[in-house]
């Protein structure tokens, strides 16, 4: 079974159409990298995974279930979900953002003297120590932030983990870091991720499978290295040309 299905997906705003009949299968376990210029449906495809965006046609299945007959609330509590903000509650510990939705679910194994070790093992799995778990979103550098919501995505042990944009706003060592860290974590849970960016280099890097999209239409949807070698497409090859540029400079 695959983890996602997009049948003939179409998202609009007024004449705006975002997104036009998508089909695309995500199997189990895959690290799919989005990528296309800004307002092509990288965010929106991604929105649709967890029914934060409704299509306007179209089905979205996960794990078998089409998301129109499926609880939503349940469902964004399965799912894990990264973005560029981060978005922790700055009142509540490192350790508390990161309990905050097992707790809530009930989920087993989160009772209050098991959470320490918890939040303890999910920190060390994104790069960080135990000891920051009484700290406060204040008190944390931009890239630990990141990685405080990244260990937060996670807790929940979910299938999916959904990722929009998360590095964009760290610098170049941080971001490299954190992607050797998600390199990791997807090797060692091989969870299946969809990741979002703007960065092809970083999609090449991250994904076994990079999805290339442009005015809401797939242009490809392959391995990286099926990518670089045979662009499907004059936008795919004009993609490919800027990334070679930069690997050359």
């Amino acid at each position: 079974m695959d983890a996602v299905v997009f049948s003939h997906v179409s998202k609009s705003y007024g004449d705006n159409i975002v997104l036009d009949d998508i089909s695309l299968s995500i199997g189990k376990g895959e690290f799919v990298t989005i990528i296309g210029r800004s307002g092509c449906g990288k965010t929106t495809l991604l929105k649709t995974v967890n029914a934060l965006i409704v299509p306007d046609k179209g089905d979205v299945i996960v794990d078998g279930k089409n998301l129109r007959e499926t609880d939503t609330v349940m469902l964004r509590r399965s799912i894990g979900y990264s973005i560029q903000s981060v978005g922790l509650f700055p009142h509540m510990t490192v350790a508390d953002n990161i309990s905050y939705v097992p707790t809530i679910s009930s989920v087993s194994g989160w009772k209050k003297g098991e959470r320490e070790d918890k939040v303890a093992s999910l920190l060390e799995s994104v790069g960080l120590e135990a000891s920051m778990m009484n700290r406060y979103p204040r008190e944390l550098s931009g890239g630990q932030k990141q990685r405080v919501g990244i260990a937060r995505a996670l807790a929940s042990s979910p299938d999916i983990l959904l990722m929009d944009e998360p590095f964009g706003a760290v610098d170049e060592i941080t971001r490299e870091q954190l992607q050797d860290q998600m390199l990791k974590i997807h090797e060692e849970k091989r969870i299946t991720v969809l990741f979002v960016t703007h960065d092809i280099s970083e999609a090449f890097r991250l994904g076994t499978k990079t999805l290339v999209l442009d005015k809401g239409h797939i242009e490809q949807y392959d391995s990286p290295h099926t990518i670089l070698e045979s662009p499907a497409t004059a936008f795919v090859k004009e993609l490919i040309d800027k990334s070679r540029r930069f690997f050359l400079r």
